[in-house]
């Protein structure tokens, strides 16, 4: 689950943004995601459609080793 205030990629074909770097504020119940969006170096707040918008975590989630089991 991406936490509030966390580094984010956004993909949204109404920017035409393909991995542009952003912070999400928080998901709005009238269908729209709260971002703090970088354009040309400097951060501004914007309001991107749920439905044709993709938020995916900067950050890659840790590795877990996994165990075998013998059967």
């Amino acid at each position: 689950m991406i936490e509030r205030e966390a580094q984010v990629k956004i993909y949204s074909e109404v920017l035409g943004a393909k991995g542009a770097r952003g912070k999400l504020i928080r998901v709005a119940a009238e269908g729209f995601y709260e971002i703090s969006l970088e354009v040309s170096g400097r951060m501004h707040t914007t309001l991107l459609p749920i439905s044709s918008t993709v938020v995916v975590a900067a950050e890659p989630e840790e590795q877990v080793a996994t165990l075998e089991v013998e059967r």
